[in-house]
């Protein structure tokens, strides 16, 4: 008993609030029901016992009360009362899905509309989008293996990097299965799962013996089946994002390529691995029939781990057993369908963040206004500072966003706050954060890319305010020489208006002579003079960018670099060649390019 009373609690005592309301709504019951009857206001109280009949007054008060009892009971229950704990084991499910993506060059091939890559990923995602249980990793494989993604329960970040995996992005052309299947055991070791399945997605498999010998060891634990993409009859590679100088991918020889598939060799391979084979369908007979378990077996789908934890037993249940009369009481008089009318009426939806709150943490609601476009709120949502940090960006507050990626000190956010400062026109810092971005990753292409652009910027910049300040020192001069020229010529008149008028005379003639002679030129220098500000203009406007190349400067700012594609190519950079280095491939790949 001691027991009982020191861990006796209420694990959701926040229900305790709804007293309140009951309480308020008994009162509010209790004074109606006194005052129900209107003959108390015509007959005389001493009359009252002999002419009113109290029984209807007695029952509507147990009613009330009646009602009062069940509201607080189903609070105390609701609150959850526990007071003891029981041992609970840890169980997670056993359904572990390896997708290995050819990623070779002959993916390329048009038999398959657009291409055969473009097909395996829309089946690929049909697959994640439907597989809401278990854990599943993407391995891509070219004449290398790189994992894209480890064994994660979360389907959408496969998905965000599915888009990006293509045969550009793999450092090693040729076609090697024996490495990713040798990934994908070592991601079902590390990650402790005894049983897993492994999907293959391609067209050929070159390495047949080695990889079929593999496959073959660890068939009984995990079973390999095979996706064929591509038709028997094949077709041209589309080499338009390999190479520049031909359509269509050749061989060594200038021969076009013409990749087929051999469903026959790709079933075999199948058999002996332990799995299954389908060819690619429009529908998802393939996926069920190739991912359905062939050997049903409950007891196998989940595991128990070495761990427990204790959980607190909740005793509310038992509470309810009390509120059975209550119903059937209810059910006799007929309140229970009104209630339910009352819980399937429509209502109005309201704001209330305070709700929001309690299903959703704050960078949940701030992703979903992202995806509706209120960049704004997202920004005051986000607690996540990276995430912050781009909603300011997205919703052009340049100076907030600015201030918040300086707080990241990486290479992207370096590189953001670059931007950032570039569209605030502040092009010398703008400078100095994307050399810090290539400080953290000399290999960051689009921090040298921007920098070039804020250089060119600032020199344009220092130009334009040189050139201001040189006007504005040439006109002051001009204005000096003209009040040097207009004494001269007072003095000049005033010498003039002395001499006899015989001399007046032939001076007129000859002041008219200069005259003459003097107005071409003069015209002439009056001329240039006009030119030069036109000519100054016109290169002034040269330099300045069209409206339309201001507009695709901005465009090109406002991205924010979320372009997986191009960190994953240099990731698997990176992982061929450390590789190469320590000896574990030659480099080589296969015999040929696709």
């Amino acid at each position: 008993m001691e027991d009982i009373l020191a861990n006796f609690h209420f694990v959701r005592p926040l229900w305790f609030w709804a007293v309140i309301p009951a309480v308020l709504l008994y009162l509010l019951l209790r004074h109606r029901a006194s005052n129900a009857s209107n003959w108390e206001d015509s007959i005389d109280p001493g009359l009252l016992p002999f002419l009113l009949e109290n029984a209807g007054e007695r029952k509507a008060h147990w009613i009330i009360n009646g009602l009062l009892a069940a509201w607080l009971i189903s609070i105390v229950s609701l609150a959850g009362p526990v007071w003891s704990k029981i041992p609970q084991p840890v169980h997670e499910r056993e359904d572990a899905l390896i997708i290995i993506l050819d990623a070779t060059r002959s993916m390329y091939a048009t038999d398959e509309s657009p291409n055969r890559m473009v097909r395996a990923r829309r089946k690929l995602t049909d697959l994640l989008n439907e597989r809401k249980e278990g854990v599943t990793a993407l391995i891509a494989f070219a004449g290398d293996a790189h994992v894209v993604s480890p064994l994660t329960d979360d389907a959408h970040t496969i998905l965000e990097l599915l888009a990006s995996v293509a045969p550009e992005i793999m450092p090693a052309p040729g076609s090697r299965l024996t490495p990713a299947l040798s990934l994908a055991y070592q991601l079902f070791t590390d990650a402790g799962m005894a049983t897993g399945t492994i999907l293959i997605v391609t067209d050929e498999i070159r390495d047949v013996a080695e990889s079929q010998a593999l496959a073959r060891a660890n068939r009984n634990a995990y079973p390999v089946s095979v996706l064929a993409i591509g038709t028997e009859e094949g077709a041209p590679v589309d080499a338009t994002r390999l190479q520049r100088n031909a359509p269509f991918l050749r061989d060594e020889y200038g021969n076009l390529v013409i990749p087929k598939v051999s469903f026959g060799a790709l079933s075999d391979f199948a058999t002996i691995a332990g799995g299954r084979f389908s060819q690619v369908t429009l529908n998802d007979q393939d996926l069920e029939y190739l991912l359905a378990p062939q050997d049903i077996d409950m007891e196998e789908e989940f595991r128990e781990v070495d761990r427990e934890f204790d959980n607190w037993f909740e005793e509310g249940p038992w509470f309810l057993l009390v509120l059975i009369p209550f119903c059937a009481l209810a059910f006799r008089r007929g309140w229970i369908w009104v209630l339910a009318l009352i819980a399937v009426m429509p209502v109005d939806h309201a704001e209330a963040s305070v709700w929001d709150d309690l299903w959703k943490t704050r960078d949940q609601q701030a992703m979903e206004a992202m995806k509706e476009g209120d960049t704004r709120s997202a920004a005051t949502l986000f607690e996540d500072p990276a995430w912050k940090a781009t909603a300011r960006y997205r919703s052009e507050d340049y100076e907030g966003a600015a201030s918040a990626f300086s707080q990241l000190d990486t290479s992207d956010g370096h590189y953001n706050r670059g931007n950032a400062l570039t569209n605030m026109g502040m092009y010398d810092q703008a400078i100095a954060a994307y050399d810090r971005a290539l400080e953290l990753n000399p290999d960051n292409e689009d921090a040298a890319f921007n920098r070039e652009i804020a250089r060119q910027l600032l020199e344009k910049k220092n130009r334009e305010e040189q050139e201001k300040s040189d006007d504005g020192q040439n006109g002051d001069d001009q204005g000096e020489n003209g009040e040097d020229d207009q004494q001269q010529s007072e003095e000049s008149n005033d010498e003039q208006q002395d001499p006899q008028e015989g001399d007046q005379a032939s001076d007129q003639e000859t002041d008219q002579q200069q005259q003459q002679n003097a107005q071409p030129g003069d015209k002439k220098e009056d001329g240039n003079e006009n030119e030069e500000p036109s000519q100054q203009q016109m290169s002034m406007e040269d330099e300045k960018p069209s409206e339309e190349e201001a507009q695709a400067l901005r465009n090109w700012l406002q991205k924010i670099p979320d372009d997986p594609g191009g960190l994953l190519k240099r990731k698997f950079e990176m992982q061929y060649n450390e590789r190469i280095k320590k000896g574990e491939i030659n480099g080589n790949g296969q015999n040929s390019n696709w």
